[in-house]
């Protein structure tokens, strides 16, 4: 798909959202220019094989993940793109309910950490830490750690920056790690809620 049929599928996809919520769709600069980038992020091939969108709440980040999503399955559904081995489509999820997983069902849990393609929303909203039978976990973490060994593609929205992530996980290597991952899109609008 070229870079202008992405981004005008992003366009639609993202408007689609936001009118099932029952809300006035705005097309701003901002936007526009998140479109943009989100777009080339897919379309040109970087050292990148993440992207961050840090905010404030409301503002469309996980609007913006959802249009992502929707624009990857229609391009697995139109035979546009394959993924060699793994699940058909990507995963979307949200930080919190991913962190429970190590608890309610590791194998869930294993299954999102080597999914092909992974959208996380909300990230910080999770505990840094689950303790399940006595043994201590890191989701978030060990998470990172094999998605940033394996070049695995993730997407990550979060209403923290990466300072506020760096103190929260309490772990440099997290920061330097995304730092090297993931292309850093920050959604600047005020809420639309």
């Amino acid at each position: 798909m070229e870079n202008r049929e992405v981004k005008n599928f992003l366009y639609y996809a993202y408007k689609r959202e936001v009118e099932k919520r029952k809300r006035t769709f705005v097309f701003t600069d901002e936007l526009k220019e998140a479109i943009s980038k989100v777009g080339d992020f897919l379309t040109i091939e970087t050292n990148f094989y993440g992207l961050f969108m840090p905010g404030s709440i409301g503002n469309g980040k996980t609007t913006m993940l959802k249009a992502i999503r929707d624009l990857l399955v229609h391009l697995v559904d139109s035979n546009k793109i394959s993924y060699c081995e793994g699940d058909k489509y990507p995963r979307f999820v949200k930080a919190r309910d991913m962190a429970y997983m190590i608890h309610e069902d590791i194998n869930e849990f294993r299954a999102i950490m080597n999914t092909k393609f992974l959208l996380i929303d909300d990230l910080g909203a999770e505990p840094t830490e689950i303790v399940t039978y006595g043994m201590h976990y890191k989701p978030f973490d060990e998470l990172l750690d094999y998605r940033y060994e394996q070049m695995l593609p993730t997407i990550i929205s979060s209403n923290l920056t990466a300072i506020d992530i760096g103190q929260k996980y309490d772990d440099p290597r997290i920061v330097d790690r995304m730092h090297e991952m993931f292309d850093i899109l920050s959604f600047e609008e005020v809420s639309f809620r």
